[in-house]
């Protein structure tokens, strides 16, 4: 509902919120809103006179959360608020001075999802800690202690996971997600998210008194408190200090922050597999050494154990205590102290050590959800954009020397990549009523591409696969209209003639394939995958054989200088006496890599997926301390093969049967999981791939399936084919003198 005052001019924007609805239902507590309103203001940067003020009130109709003001910049505005569980009134009010120029009423339905994990907050401190954190002259000592002791870097961590939750949500919103974010590990405790809450903690008086309120004292985000077995000391030794390039122990704090966690006890005990976003405490900035030390900017994934994301406290002085502080602390030019780190050269004024802090320690969490380095936040996006997300008009920068700039007309780099934005989606933290529930095993895979070949390249086409569905797909780096995020695809064809009359078959064209779940296919030169062998013509006769693979960018790429054994194998093996032999077993080779495979047949012998001899042709075998063997009995088929890899090695493979048998070590953490399977008309008749050769661990490379049709029957000719054995491996000539 909006009431007006004075009067209105109907070509100028009234006041309103672009980026919620009225009536909504939100799931997490702290929302950010964008606005414009109507202004006679011309000057260029923030009104000195108009303001925006919000007030909350809850279902009984009691204050729900203190009166806030928010700046206008050009007509603009943005402005968080602090729900309660159940409806939200919200009163926004376009103010000149004390003048109400025009009111608007917005209902907003807050539903904690209490039911889903959670993001905890920690603190770590040395066991002889002082509980101080770095700050300039004009917050600490004589001035001032209340941005510098522990209570103030317990109320800065919690303002800052909110502002996360909220810029998540939004974020995800613009990426047509919904409005998702992970909710933060709450209790009842004294709130400290506004200035009067925290002048509360010394009254023992309700903060509002006469049972108008629920006071000061409500759900709020929980911050532990973690003791190190470490001294400041040893915190901040050099030897530990992620910024110094001959520490030998840089990784040391990361382990200190855990083996601290694990001591805590509840809630961090690996079995309920924690994400925490963790602030050391004893950060400092050491002058002499020009070095911050109990430092570190480091983020793992667990997802069977703790996954934690570290940060110093060295630049959280800049960082808002309450929702107060937060326009002012993103807006301060004051300059930086000598005696305070700048870090990555980047935190010339407060608010871009405000900026940097938030912005970095969130790319640790992101780090703690699973995220790589992708774009955006994940690819350092934050310094310049991260306040772009909570003011109307950003701040002088001193480190570029440009002036602020209207947000709504500028870029905003400091976003997840839509990759981590999906892959958080599919995630428990990130859950919203309705979503379909992926098993981990989906949320692990990439898309398939792969050629089926016709009678000619008018029919010959690629399919690109994913079960959970592809949301978008880019050919040379121009993204497809469709599939999209909010119409995604489980399957896409596309036929290599019409491609070959879009794009040059002389010019090297990428693929780049982005699944629901967040995973990726790359193809670094399509036209070179429609080159390759995927398809075997067994001569004398009408039947043809596909091959499909998945191999590190090295084999993808074609630049390698590196010599491979080139092997492959069929379940029914002609045998040294001419008889045919069905194999009966697979042994799947994985230790720290994936060596291979070993088949075995019904007469006994073997094939090796895999180099059959070393360089000096001695017989081979093939390691892994992780194998396992699966037998296949009589009338069982390999289903499919699920094999984990990243860029440059392949992991680990598992084999699943048609009577339900798995088997296989995948090492699933160390990359994703992409599946080989055959068409529904299709079965699985044999394996190839490519191995290195001689060096290293003579590890596979390249490991694929040989499919045929199910309607025909294999000739003879195909037990002549050179590319399904494993003889000399394409590595030795007639001309070498070696037995193999």
């Amino acid at each position: 509902m909006r009431v007006a005052t004075g009067v209105e001019n109907d070509t100028t924007p009234r006041l309103g919120v672009d980026n919620i609805s009225d009536g909504e239902t939100v799931h997490q507590r702290c929302v950010l809103l964008t606005g414009r309103c109507s202004t006679d203001n011309e000057e260029t940067g923030y009104s000195e006179t108009e303001h925006i003020l919000i007030a909350t009130k809850d279902d009984f109709g009691a204050v729900a959360f203190p009166t806030q003001t928010w700046p206008l910049a050009c007509g603009y505005f943005k402005a968080m608020v602090l729900l309660s569980p159940g409806n939200n009134q919200l009163t926004l009010q376009h103010r000149r001075r004390t003048q109400v120029l025009e009111t608007l009423e917005l209902k907003l339905n807050y539903v904690p999802l209490s039911q889903l994990p959670p993001l905890h907050l920690a603190i770590m401190v040395g066991k002889d800690s002082p509980l101080l954190i770095d700050c300039p002259g004009n917050k600490f000592g004589g001035i001032s202690s209340a941005h510098a002791d522990l209570d103030a870097a317990v109320a800065k961590l919690r303002m800052t996971a909110y502002m996360w939750q909220a810029m998540t949500a939004e974020d995800m919103r613009l990426k047509g997600l919904g409005r998702r974010s992970f909710r933060l590990e709450e209790e009842w405790a004294t709130d400290t998210l506004s200035r009067q809450f925290w002048n509360a903690r010394h009254s023992s008086d309700s903060l509002y008194g006469n049972g108008e309120g629920p006071g000061a004292a409500r759900s709020t985000a929980k911050v532990h408190i973690v003791k190190s077995d470490k001294t400041v000391a040893e915190l901040r030794s050099l030897d530990v200090a992620q910024q110094n390039p001959q520490g030998h122990r840089r990784d040391d704090l990361h382990r200190y922050f855990m083996d601290a966690l694990k001591a805590h006890g509840t809630p961090f005990q690996s079995s309920v597999r924690p994400v925490v976003a963790g602030l050391i405490l004893d950060s400092t900035y050491s002058i002499e050494k020009d070095m911050i030390l109990a430092h570190a900017a480091l983020g793992s994934s667990s997802p069977e154990g703790i996954s934690l994301g570290v940060f110093g406290s060295h630049l959280t002085y800049s960082w808002p205590r309450f929702l107060e502080e937060v326009s002012a602390c993103l807006l301060d030019t004051t300059p930086r102290e000598d005696g305070m780190g700048n870090d990555n050269g980047e935190c010339e004024t407060a608010w871009e050590a405000c900026t940097v802090g938030q912005g970095a320690f969130l790319h640790e969490v992101g780090h703690a959800f699973g995220a790589p380095h992708t774009t955006g936040i994940m690819a350092r996006g934050y310094p310049r954009h991260w306040a772009k997300h909570f003011l109307p008009y950003t701040a002088y920068s001193a480190r570029t020397k440009a002036p602020g700039q209207l947000v709504a007309e500028s870029d905003n780099d400091a976003r997840w990549d839509l990759g981590d934005a999906l892959s958080f989606s599919a995630q428990p933290h990130f859950r919203l009523p309705g979503d379909r529930l992926l098993p981990l095993a989906l949320r692990k895979t990439s898309p398939s591409v792969h050629l089926i070949h016709g009678d000619g390249e008018a029919s010959s086409k690629i399919v690109i696969e994913h079960v959970a569905g592809i949301a978008c797909i880019q050919f040379g780096g121009t993204m497809e209209p469709v599939p999209s995020v909010s119409q995604p695809q489980t399957q896409v064809e596309y036929s290599l003639s019409d491609l070959a009359q879009r794009f040059d078959p002389t010019t090297e064209l990428t693929l780049q394939v982005l699944a629901m779940n967040g995973k990726t296919k790359r193809v670094r030169n399509f036209w070179r995958l429609t080159r390759s062998a995927d398809v075997i013509r067994i001569p004398g006769s009408s039947v043809m054989l596909q091959k499909r693979s998945i191999a590190i960018d090295e084999v993808n790429g074609d630049t390698a200088d590196e010599r491979y054994w080139e092997w492959g194998v069929l379940f029914n093996h002609r045998s040294t006496d001419g008889n045919i032999v069905r194999a009966t077993a697979v042994d799947i080779r994985v230790g720290y890599l994936f060596d291979g495979a070993v088949v075995y047949f019904a007469n006994g012998e073997t094939v090796n997926c895999g180099p059959l001899v070393d360089e000096n042709g001695d017989s081979h075998s093939l390691g892994g301390h992780a194998s396992e063997k699966i037998d296949i009995p009589p009338g069982v088929e390999i289903r499919k093969l699920e094999i984990c890899h990243d860029d440059s090695n392949l992991w680990g493979m598992r084999i699943y049967l048609s009577n339900g048998e798995v088997a296989g070590e995948l090492n699933e953490n160390n990359g994703d999981v992409d599946t080989l399977e055959a068409a529904s008309d299709e079965r699985i008749v044999g394996f190839y791939g490519r191995s290195i050769w001689p060096d290293r661990f003579m590890e596979a490379i390249e490991f694929g399936i040989v499919t045929a049709s199910r309607a025909v029957e294999l000739p003879e000719a195909i037990h002549d084919i050179s590319e399904l054995q494993n003889t000399d491996g394409g590595v030795f000539h007639p001309a070498q003198d070696h037995d193999i």
